[in-house]
């Protein structure tokens, strides 16, 4: 077998044609963050998540076409990448990004197990420790989800609003979400110690 040397791409080996995700600098990123999350929680922004990803029979497709009036992004895509935002009376508690948000947030409220609605499972992992009075020391998939996790999904569908702002820069979307938690003190449900 004829031996390959492999060699780490550092600056000076970088391919002619390579594109950077974003060349701009650190600050010039987050210049922009505070118009980005005037937007992101303006009231116009949020919509039902019943009415747009909740009720029975709607799917991907149907969201998709029930959105795309308010996202002209999606009459040449699928889906698209950014950062999403629920509200519960009136009041944002997670915030989350994806790069298909109407799959993503279609998991949240849908999701079979805790591996697709993982923001219901961490909801009942907080309830069962309120309920029993201790912590779920087992794994993720010993989790009663039914029982634990389920009555949070069936809150987001039918009784939750949600904001949704497109960003398609991945270092942009990243910083942006940190910045979007830490601002809007969304710390209860919005933790960073996974990523």
């Amino acid at each position: 077998m004829e031996r390959i040397d492999a060699t780490i791409k550092l600056k000076k080996s970088w391919p002619e044609d390579f594109e950077q995700d974003d060349s701009r600098n650190f600050n010039e990123i987050i210049r922009g963050f505070p118009t980005l999350l005037k937007n992101l929680t303006s009231k116009s922004n949020r919509i039902s998540v019943y009415e747009y990803f909740g009720k029975e029979g709607i799917g991907k497709t149907t969201t998709k076409n029930l959105l795309k009036s308010r996202f002209p992004i999606l009459i040449d895509n699928s889906d698209f990448k950014g950062i999403y935002l629920f509200y519960h009376n009136s009041e944002p508690f997670y915030t989350g990004i994806s790069k298909g948000i109407i799959k993503r947030i279609h998991q949240h409220i849908k999701g079979a197990n805790h591996f697709s609605s993982s923001l219901s499972y961490q909801m009942g992992k907080q309830h069962h420790f309120e309920t029993l009075q201790q912590l779920h020391k087992g794994t993720r998939k010993e989790l009663d989800f039914k029982k634990f996790s389920e009555p949070f999904k069936k809150i987001m569908k039918e009784e939750c609003e949600i904001a949704i702002l497109p960003i398609s820069g991945s270092i942009e979307l990243y910083l942006f979400e940190c910045y979007a938690a830490i601002e809007l003190g969304l710390h209860y449900y919005n933790r960073f110690d996974t990523h």
